[in-house]
């Protein structure tokens, strides 16, 4: 039905277009939620249409509906087609570059399908891990333990001839663990920190089944993730200086992804969210001079990442997926496009236009992007230093609009004398401006301590558009940063 659906609404095309595509998406989403002294809840939500995009005499024009019906095709197509049009002729020109050709299907790897597993096992599992949580003491004051379960089923057809059929299924959960003691309120995430504001979601995701969630022993992490929390209530309070600074993996995927992820978007380069999200300091006239780090740091974007949150097969432009270099040994060096972004340049698109289901347009996204490993490790990187703190997991983060000014809160730091970790930290921030922090970064972390880190959550586009990203990292000291208190 979905593949008929995509080459019947190609079929009622009128001869003035010069490119279409459809996308037929059927999304399946499941969210299970068990939180401190509440009952377990379960959020079922499914949905499928279609979005067609026409480009005539260089403009634009979109339309999507549910009914994939042959009046729904034809009033959605009609509807694209009049938006081109009304656009007015010739007041751009919208290259894509080279035809998109391929016919091919792709599934995304996974052992145990997620929505065939029993909802009592998910809810008997999350039930279990915030029962451990809670054994830490009466300091405990809230848990949040959650997974979510995403399969997209997508056709997409072109004009050119391409029609590429996928299926992508998605897995994460986490646990959120608040500790009070009438006076002030710590919290402690485990596997990965995603900001409060988003209900579920929450946790380490991967594009995998269901094996996935049983490879992060939440229960067995529960304890110490809430002992950690309550410990921070006592903890003394992070010191107001310039030092070293180690950043762990968890933490410095956030990094990345303010300071390299979203200013190497090539659409934003272009201008496209200059009235919304602002700019970059990545402009195209600075590829290949701009100093963005330390010879250290390379950063690349890789959607072919098996199991990784932002990998898939081809983009929703029918593109292949790819790896793009963006920095090489500190230099800025290229962007993550789509095909008219990089047209616009005189390239080739790297395969990174996606839209957040079939009722949007395709934008540039980030894939995985990944800092490049060092030959150092997070022990080593203790070892060498005299005094600093480490920090580790995001717990509040603020970027000025064209991301170079930053302040990045962390859930708990340490301090390091003498080569040793020391005594705990509360309310752990740095600061830095982005080719000043990255000039001072000093030691990587080896191919050993490399992880994924898979977030649900990024944010784009107006209509707003959610994202599903990873972001390869490891350990990384940077010297003379600021780090303070709140």
């Amino acid at each position: 039905m979905m593949r008929a659906a995509a080459l019947d609404a190609l079929g009622l095309l009128p001869r003035d277009v010069d490119y279409a595509d459809v996308r037929v998406v059927h999304r399946r989403h499941e969210l299970v939620l068990v939180e401190h002294q509440g009952p377990g809840e379960v959020v079922h939500d499914e949905s499928t249409g279609i979005g067609v995009r026409v480009l005539i005499r260089g403009q634009w024009g979109f339309a999507a509906t549910h009914r994939l019906d042959a009046q729904g095709l034809s009033d959605a197509v009609t509807a694209a087609v009049v938006q081109a049009r009304a656009a007015g002729a010739d007041r751009r020109d919208v290259r894509l570059g080279e035809p998109v050709t391929t016919t091919t299907t792709w599934h995304s790897p996974m052992k145990v399908d997620p929505f065939t597993v029993p909802v009592s096992t998910k809810l008997d599992l999350l039930a279990a891990t915030v029962a451990a949580a809670e054994s830490a003491g009466p300091q405990v004051s809230q848990v949040e333990a959650s997974m979510d379960f995403f399969q997209d089923d997508k056709v997409f057809a072109n004009t050119e001839g391409a029609l590429i059929e996928q299926r992508i299924t998605e897995s994460g959960a986490g646990l959120l663990v608040f500790a009070s003691d009438g006076e002030d309120i710590q919290r402690r995430s485990y596997p990965q920190a995603i900001p409060r504001t988003i209900r579920g979601q929450r946790g380490l995701f991967a594009t995998a089944g269901y094996e996935h969630i049983t490879s992060l022993r939440l229960v067995e992490e529960a304890p110490r993730v809430a002992a950690e929390a309550v410990q921070l209530l006592t903890a003394r309070q992070c010191p107001d200086e310039t030092t070293t600074l180690i950043v762990s993996g968890a933490q410095l995927a956030m990094l990345l992804h303010e300071c390299a992820g979203h200013p190497m978007e090539a659409d934003r380069a272009l201008g496209a969210e200059a009235s919304l999200a602002g700019g970059t300091y990545a402009a195209p006239e600075r590829r290949g001079s701009f100093r963005y780090g330390s010879p250290l740091v390379s950063v690349y974007a890789d959607a072919t990442i098996p199991g990784a949150l932002g990998s898939y097969g081809y983009d929703d432009e029918g593109v292949p997926a790819q790896r793009t270099e963006l920095v090489r040994e500190g230099v800025f060096v290229n962007y993550m496009s789509g095909r008219e972004s990089a047209a616009a340049l005189g390239e080739q698109s790297t395969g990174a236009a996606r839209a957040d289901g079939w009722q949007r347009l395709p934008l540039v996204r980030m894939t995985n992007l990944c800092l490049q490993p060092g030959d150092s490790s997070l022990e080593e990187m203790i070892a060498g230093t005299r005094n600093g703190v480490l920090v580790d997991m995001t717990k509040s983060v603020s970027i000025d609009d064209q991301r170079l000014n930053f302040r990045l809160g962390a859930e708990v730091g340490w301090e390091i004398k003498d080569g040793k970790r020391g005594r705990l930290l509360k309310n752990c921030t740095y600061t830095g401006v982005t080719p000043t922090f990255w000039a001072g970064c000093d030691a990587l972390g080896g191919p050993d301590e490399f992880m994924v880190h898979g977030i649900p959550s990024c944010n784009k586009g107006e209509p707003l558009q959610v994202a599903h990203i990873g972001h390869g990292t490891v350990p990384a000291r940077f010297r003379d940063a600021r780090v303070g208190g709140r």
